[in-house]
């Protein structure tokens, strides 16, 4: 109570605050309006010009208002709650019989007279409070026990109290033509199925039940409002304030309705899957046929219902129906086949919808113009039905393919984990297999529900592709999207579905995949003598048929064997045949696919032949190696051959790859290596002799470079030079031929890095080398080089060469001078470093054009 109290107290200030403001600003100098006539001078402004005064003001009129009626009508609300709660006891019955009328009779009568005024907001605030009163009237005449109230228990109480507050709340705002009571009354209409469900002591679906009820009475009230306006009658529009508000009204209506629908739906369908036994199986039919039949009548009833809500509904019935019809057979069928009972109606009602769709003309394409000189977009008779149906058949089969079709989306991914255990049961052992372990005993099986669930789809997908082809007209040529899309994905869900049957039936491991490898390659066929067919559905089951076969095969040694093979080969043929210079592109992407597949294909064989032989990993790598090499010569045949470039480069790159694999494979064992090392760059060298892949001859030197490297390593060898020389010989014949086949390139990119590829490393262990063997060696090495840039006038040879031999010279006169400069009395470096410094001095001119000339003369070499 001291809590109200305070709350009272603080209203009230407000109140006075707002109050206070109002006058302020009431005797606050303004314009005083004149009527002026023609030519007569205006009343100048009290208080300054309009945009002060507009500037000046925080608050608009309808704003202060509005707060105004909002602080009253709560203050008032308050007050009423504590006299209820608080004063009531020191009242006769009579006396709060009186008071109670009284106040609400007052705020209820108001309206009317204030409306007259054109008050209209002050008129909606005192209908609300008029409204709360009759509330508070109904919960103080319970408690004080009038009429024997309190007996009466509290739920169904309530419940009565709710509807007829709700019923009279919309009655007195559309009599009194106010805005508030309605939505008021409307949402009111929520509690009183609830309400009275728990005052019968109703299950989840009573309340379900109720739910539903409540929005079919709130779509009939709807329809019965929006067909009085439709039929031209003065009602609902001229009553709520014009057509915007009631556009507002009705829309705001419209999506409290639907949600509360959907709720019920939900709890309606909650209910139905989990029934325990088959009489709460048909207590579940109740809000599920009221559901059913709302969604329907809202679908075939409301015409003025916009499209998307419309088929909405239709899909809510539709949903009702399939868990119905499911619930019902979830007592009749076997055990483990509950999903089939959803699946089946949902698979059934989806391809009935699709049937809908081609015949309302739903799926038909746009026309122009129609017959008789009708225009287009309008219906037109036919076999389809005309481009568009009419709205509630149009709005059905939409809604119904969109429902059916989700709720047997849903039942495939209820079974989902079923069928993926199935499809990688033999990757699984085959996993154990090739891991060097001792796999047990394994066993392939499947239920045949999910099964039957993924057949139901396949079904539905085939049939909807079909009808979707045959009305748009694209039998042939196959350019509709979603016709194209629906092939895909029937492709997509009959392979699984044809090629798990005989894990359902219990065949052995080897029949199924013999059946998977056999569908792949008839597939292949299919692709080979049919090119200008539909290609990606034809695709997509080889892809998808492959996979699954290369997969299974895993689970057995030999099958692996056999089965690589056998894609290997018939992936080469495919590409030979489909690259063919009047294939399309599409095509000849294909192709390339499959000639770079045989080629991965073969090595993944060769790697299984040395696992199932016992070799180990590094002599395995030989034989993906052998692949490779030929990958190579196989690319640089096909290439010869007028339009197979393209297969040509796959095939060369999917050998590529297998040649970067088998070195991986021998990385851990360096004679190997050495010797994959140098097979791989006699093969970049035979590459190197196409006219294409001149530039192949670089990476095959650096690949006989790096065997040579392993094989020294291999032999204690730490000289750099034994690493080096090979480097400098390679680039130092590249750089040469590359300035013979362009003249314009430099010495620097020519022979810089060549020379200093054994030069600085050289010369860096040199210094830490006490023998006499490499720095003459470097030194003629480094004077070599000198002279033949002197005479071929090339910069990178004067100058390394120079430096180098510079620096070995200082190498080897450095002990000497240290032992001299030790000998020599301390005098004698000072004098002759100055002396040094005067003869430089006297000749500075001297020397500076000598340095000039010889700055200019390395500047015009190349």
């Amino acid at each position: 109570m001291s809590a109200l109290d305070a709350r009272r107290q603080w209203l009230a200030q407000r109140h006075a605050e707002l109050l206070a403001a109002l006058r302020v600003r009431r005797d606050a100098p303004t314009e005083i309006p004149v009527a002026v006539s023609a030519g007569a001078p205006g009343i100048a402004p009290m208080g300054g010009s309009d945009a002060a005064g507009a500037s000046g003001r925080e608050l608009s009129a309808p704003s202060a208002r509005t707060a105004l009626l909002i602080v009253g009508g709560v203050l008032v609300v308050v007050a009423a709650l504590v006299f209820t709660v608080v004063s009531w006891g020191r009242l006769g019955i009579g006396g709060r019989a009186a008071v109670l009328l009284a106040v609400t009779a007052c705020a209820l009568a108001l309206p009317p007279l204030l409306r007259r005024r054109q008050l209209t907001a002050t008129a909606e605030a005192s209908a609300a409070v008029g409204l709360a009163l009759v509330l508070l009237d109904g919960y103080a005449a319970r408690q004080a026990g009038l009429g024997g109230l309190d007996r009466v228990g509290t739920a169904g109480y309530w419940a009565v109290l709710t509807a007829l507050t709700a019923v009279g709340a919309a009655l007195y705002g559309w009599w009194q033509r106010l805005r508030l009571p309605l939505p008021v009354g409307f949402l009111m209409a929520r509690l009183p199925g609830l309400l009275g469900t728990a005052a019968l002591g109703g299950m989840t679906g009573d309340y379900a039940t109720a739910v539903i009820a409540t929005a079919a009475v709130d779509f009939a009230v709807l329809y019965a409002l929006t067909a009085r306006d439709a039929a031209g009658q003065a009602g609902f529009r001229e009553r709520v304030g014009g057509e915007r508000a009631a556009n507002g009204l009705v829309a705001a209506a419209r999506a409290v309705g639907g949600g509360w629908a959907l709720l019920g739906g939900v709890l309606a369908v909650g209910y139905a899957v989990v029934a325990p036994s088959p009489a709460e199986v048909l207590r579940a039919w109740v809000p599920l046929g009221l559901l059913m039949l709302l969604g329907m009548a809202l679908c075939r009833g409301f015409r003025t219902l916009p499209f998307t809500l419309r088929a909405g509904g239709e899909g809510v019935a539709v949903v009702a129906l399939i868990v119905a019809v499911g619930a019902g057979l979830r007592y009749v069928l076997p055990a483990g086949w509950v999903v089939v009972g959803y699946a089946a109606p949902a698979a059934l009602l989806a391809a009935w919808a699709a049937v809908s769709c081609t015949r309302s003309g739903r799926w038909a394409k746009r026309v122009t113009s129609g017959p008789a000189g009708r225009p287009a977009g309008e219906a037109t008779s036919g076999p389809t039905g005309g481009l568009f149906a009419p709205p509630s058949r149009a709005a059905a089969a939409v809604g119904e393919l969109v429902a059916a079709s989700t709720a047997l989306l849903l039942t495939g991914v209820v079974v989902l984990s079923e069928l993926a255990h199935a499809l990688i049961r033999p990757v699984v052992h085959g996993v154990a297999l090739w891991g060097g372990g001792h796999p047990p005993q394994w066993s392939w099986q499947l239920a045949t529900a999910p099964l039957v669930v993924l057949w139901l789809s396949a079904a539905v997908l085939a049939v909807m592709a079909g009808l979707r082809a045959w009305a748009v007209g694209d039998g042939d040529r196959h350019t509709d999207r979603l016709a194209h899309a629906l092939r895909n994905a029937q492709a997509l869900t009959a392979v699984p579905a044809v090629l798990l049957l005989p894990v359902a039936l219990g065949l052995p491991y080897g029949w199924v995949l013999a059946a998977a490898a056999v569908a792949s390659v008839a597939a292949a066929v299919d692709v080979v003598r049919r090119p200008e067919a539909a290609l990606l559905p034809r695709l997509l089951v080889l892809a998808a048929t492959g996979a699954l076969a290369l997969l299974w095969s895993s689970a057995d040694r030999t099958a692996v064997l056999a089965v690589w093979g056998t894609f290997a080969a018939t992936a080469a043929v495919l590409a030979h045949v489909l690259s063919a210079t009047t294939s399309p592109p599409t095509v000849r992407t294909t192709a390339r696919g499959a000639g770079a597949f045989a080629v991965l294909a073969l090595g993944v064989e060769a790697v299984a032949s040395g696992a199932t032989a016992g070799l180990p990993g590094h002599v395995t790598a030989f034989g993906v190696l052998a692949v490779a090499v030929a990958a190579a010569g196989a690319a640089a045949v096909w290439h010869r051959i007028p339009g197979r470039g393209q297969v040509s480069t796959a095939v060369e790159g999917a050998g590529y790859v297998l040649a970067a694999i088998a070195l991986a494979l021998t990385a851990l064992h360096p004679d190997a290596l050495s010797l994959a090392l140098a097979v791989t760059g006699v093969a970049g060298l035979a590459v190197a002799l196409r006219p294409d892949r001149r530039r192949a001859a670089l990476v095959g030197t650096g690949l006989l470079i790096a065997s040579s490297w392993v094989r020294l390593a291999l032999a204690g060898v730490s000289a750099p030079e034994a690493y080096t020389l090979p480097i400098t010989a390679a680039a130092l014949v590249i750089g040469h031929r590359r300035r013979k086949s362009t003249p314009g390139t430099g010495s620097w990119p020519a022979y810089g890095a060549g020379l200093g590829a054994t030069m600085l490393p050289c010369l860096a262990a040199m210094w830490s080398d006490e023998n006499w063997v490499r720095p003459l060696l470097l030194g003629a090495a480094a004077l070599l080089a000198t002279v033949a840039g002197v005479r071929t006038r090339l910069q990178a040879p004067l100058i390394v060469g120079g430096g180098v031999l510079m620096l070995v010279g200082l190498h080897e006169l450095a002990p000497t001078v240290v032992q001299v400069f030790g000998l020599l009395p301390r005098w004698v470096p000072v004098a002759a470093a100055g002396l040094l410094l005067l003869l430089l001095g006297a000749t500075y001119e001297k020397r500076i054009d000598e340095a000039r000339r010889l700055r200019d003369t390395v500047r015009s070499m190349t």
